[in-house]
């Protein structure tokens, strides 16, 4: 593009520009761009992400600016800029300027990346000088959030501060023209980490250092792996234990170590033609397999790996994304690894190395230990793809990030839930979602919670003191105990508490940026504790982020007999549930394959805590209870087994059946959706031989029917056009799809989490979104008070 010489009077602009531009190699960008056509000025970090100084005509600003913002770097995102009208400081030519410093910082970061094509082709080549390297990157590509340890992104604010550049490494990082400028982890073997092999010794008691070349090491983990080994192998977020896909006593050997039975393993693969071979792959599959979040995506597998997925239709498919295990494949490696958290079952990830030698010892046979340090946590993230990709796990590759705005005066924090556990920060009225953390019941992930949050309060400056505090209104969750730590240790106001299930909804408004209008709501999930000190899950919503929400109308309670062991022995929900004891007897019929001393327990348990057990109106057991009647009545290994099962169940339907499926009757009275009508007749259906997935799909299309039905009612009663679904239930692809469907043909618009997962990740989101409004009422430990904005 030609310059256009000065013909108007020269005036001076600052730029702000915020969004995905620190650390993507936005400013050398600029940088470039800014030299093609000509322009004085500069560009520099900002606590706001990108301030940009430009000296031309006025009539010309909007037209530079667009020219600079053209063909941006591959990560880099514009959300929007600020142009403020400043005096001229006459500067001749365009340069780079260090960070500037001074207030909060607000820009978003970037979240850790797959390494980039670029990379590679220099890591294979023998006569590059990172042939083979490890640790490999540049400004497209690589750790950020992992190994960040304040803000602003820059060297001496990572892990990789300890190690000085070598002069060549030197001479590209400060160089614009070349794709590694300012890439802060940038290194190589002469100056950076490296990977060191530790082995098992002979008798098994410790791990022993194995010295050699970088090849030669790989070589070590290659032939560990083929001859049916176990490996801990350090990522960017923590560990991963691995071994051959395809070598069933060595998957078998795995779960046993890690205590774990039937969740299913998710599968590293050497490249898309090998996850073809595995799983129905469509054109948006592979889009998401390969993009720069590198995550694990859940397809419908058509070639079954014993041990893998018992019980499962769909695998857990993710492709190389770390330079370490692209080695591994060229190297050698079976083409299909499992490849799983570096922990014993649901623990959090291990990230210390020290830690690692200790905790995989009996686990492992060799741990590839790498020098660069993990700053945090963060696991694989996991999707499924319905009409658009859906999140079932946000971490590695997208999180933390800002997901939405909301106006509102002062610092926010939620500090989530139990399960599934995330923590949200809004500041300057920006929401940023942390990553999973995972459960709370376990000491390591109640230090990653409190790790987290002062993280994001120190990467953005937060005085902590100044921090509204948001929490769940269940008195016995240690997230609410938490809450209350918080306010004292950071000399906080009081914490408010919300109920769950409008945590829900409110997540999804957040998301939407729905503020104002009216709309039903409904929130499907396991637990949730109510305003009445009963377990909700199965809950109906009318109004607005503006005015609150009431509760018109849920499911019929059950009791959940022995407390928290219901939502894990199906059998015991549906003992909960059922209301008449003739039905329930038929239970003990020898088609249920219920074994005869399980019945008389459950069944001794239903008649002595039947009347002071919790009441629950909860969607979850209700799921649970229907996969007993169809065959799952042993107590579940991993939480939502029971319903992803019947859920596949349904899914196995031909497709000639499912057109033609009798749907089981939920009846309404009043508030009340009851469901006892559809548990006795799949109990007699169970009893007359019809199969099990015949069942479980009159249950799904009964059930669909019935909400869409309690939706449609109350859109009319209360004159709205917009309706929320909110839950973790909804993570059941027939129930999301057909609602959604049901709705959508009648002119109505239907809101659901699209950038956080539907289940409780997403609750911290809603816990501020309802504090912002100023006349949001809630539960404060036992009375009502007004939350103040």
């Amino acid at each position: 593009m030609l310059v256009q010489p000065r013909i108007g009077k020269l005036e001076a602009f600052e730029v702000t520009i915020s969004g995905i531009v620190q650390g993507v190699g936005f400013r050398p960008h600029i940088y470039r761009r800014a030299i093609e056509l000509g322009l004085n000025g500069w560009v520099a970090n900002s606590p706001e992400g990108v301030l940009l100084y430009l000296e031309l005509e006025s009539d010309r600003i909007e037209q530079a600016i667009h020219d600079l913002l053209l063909d941006l770097p591959e990560v880099a995102r514009v959300d929007l800029w600020r142009i403020n009208k400043v005096e001229p400081t006459h500067l001749q030519g365009f340069e780079i300027c260090q960070t500037l410093s001074g207030g909060n910082f607000a820009a978003e970061m970037s979240p850790d990346l797959a390494v980039c094509a670029d990379c590679l082709t220099e890591m294979r080549d023998p006569g590059n000088r990172r042939f083979a390297y490890p640790y490999i990157s540049c400004t497209n590509c690589g750790p950020r959030y992992s190994v960040m340890t304040s803000l602003p992104y820059d060297r001496k604010n990572t892990t990789m501060r300890t190690w000085k550049m070598c002069q060549q490494c030197d001479e590209e990082y400060r160089n614009p023209y070349d794709r590694r400028y300012h890439a802060e982890p940038i290194a190589c073997f002469e100056c950076g980490p490296v990977f060191n092999l530790y082995e098992v010794d002979a008798d098994g008691s410790s791990f022993v250092i194995r010295e050699g070349s970088a090849k030669s090491i790989i070589d070590s983990i290659v032939i560990l792996l083929e001859s049916g080994g176990i490996a801990a192998i350090k990522g960017i977020g923590g560990y991963h234990l691995a071994c051959d896909a395809f070598d069933a006593k060595a998957v078998k050997r795995l779960r046993d170590l890690k205590f774990r039975k039937e969740k299913p393993f998710a599968l590293l693969v050497k490249n898309i033609e090998v996850a073809k071979k595995l799983c129905e792959v469509s054109g948006s599959a592979e889009q998401l397999l390969g993009s720069r979040s590198a995550p694990i995506v859940l397809l419908p597998e058509t070639n079954t790996i014993e041990g893998i997925a018992p019980d499962a239709a769909r695998l857990g498919i993710m492709l190389p994304y770390t330079p370490v295990q692209h080695l591994l494949f060229d190297y050698g490696a079976p083409e299909v690894l499992v490849m799983t958290s570096g922990n014993r079952s649901s623990e959090p990830i291990t990230i210390d190395d020290d830690e690692a030698l200790d905790r995989f010892l009996g686990i492992a046979d060799a741990v590839l230990v790498g020098e660069r340090a993990i700053a945090r946590r963060l696991d694989d993230s996991v999707l499924e793809l319905g009409d658009a990709p859906r999140f079932i796990r946000r971490s590695r590759g997208y999180a933390p990030s800002f997901v939405t705005k909301i106006e509102a005066q002062g610092t926010f924090l939620g500090v989530g839930s139990d399960l599934k556990s995330t923590v949200s920060l809004l500041v300057d009225n920006k929401a940023l979602i942390s990553q999973y953390l995972g459960d709370l019941s376990y000491f390591e992930v109640q230090e990653s919670h409190k790790k987290t949050v002062n993280d994001l309060l120190d990467l953005y400056s937060v005085d902590p003191s100044s921090v509204t505090i948001c929490a769940d209104l269940h008195p016995g969750y240690y997230s609410t105990r938490l809450a209350s730590e918080y306010s004292s240790d950071f000399n906080a106001k009081s914490p408010y508490f919300f109920q769950h299930h409008r945590a829900h909804i409110a997540s999804v408004l957040a998301e939407a940026n729905v503020w104002e209008a009216n709309v039903v709501g409904v929130a499907l999930d396991g637990t949730g504790y109510g305003d009445d000190g009963t377990i909700w899950g199965g809950e109906f919503f009318f109004g607005s982020m503006n005015d609150g929400f009431t509760r018109i109308a849920s499911l019929e309670q059950g009791v959940l007999l022995g407390g928290d062991a219901a939502a894990q022995r199906p059998l015991q929900a549906l003992a909960g549930l059922i209301s008449s004891d003739a039905v329930w007897e038929l239970l003990g019929s020898d088609i249920f394959g219920v074994a005869p001393d399980s019945f008389k327990t459950t069944s001794s348990l239903r008649a002595s805590l039947g009347q002071t057990s919790t009441k629950t109106s909860s969607a979850g057991r209700l799921f649970d209870s229907f996969a007993a009647i169809c065959g799952f009545v042993r107590p579940m290994t991993y939480e939502g087994q029971a319903a992803m099962w019947l859920e596949s169940l349904a899914a196995s339907l031909e497709d000639k059946q499912k057109k033609n499926v009798s749907p089981y009757y939920f009846s309404f009275d009043q508030s009340v959706m009851s469901y006892q009508g559809a548990l006795g007749q799949a109990i007699t259906d169970r009893l007359n031989g019809v199969s099990p997935a015949l069942i479980a799909g009159r249950f799904h299309a009964g059930f669909c029917d019935a909400i869409a039905n309690l939706v449609l009612n109350a859109v009319t009663l209360y004159q709205v056009d917009t309706v929320v679904l909110a839950g973790g239930v909804f993570q059941n692809q027939i129930l999301s799809r057909e609602i959604i469907s049901n709705l959508s043909g009648n002119h109505i618009q239907v809101l659901a989490n699209r950038r956080l997962s539907c289940n409780d990740e997403n609750i911290s989101l809603g816990q501020i979104a309802l504090a912002s409004f100023g006349n949001v009422h809630t539960q404060t430990l036992g009375k009502s008070e007004r939350v103040e904005s």
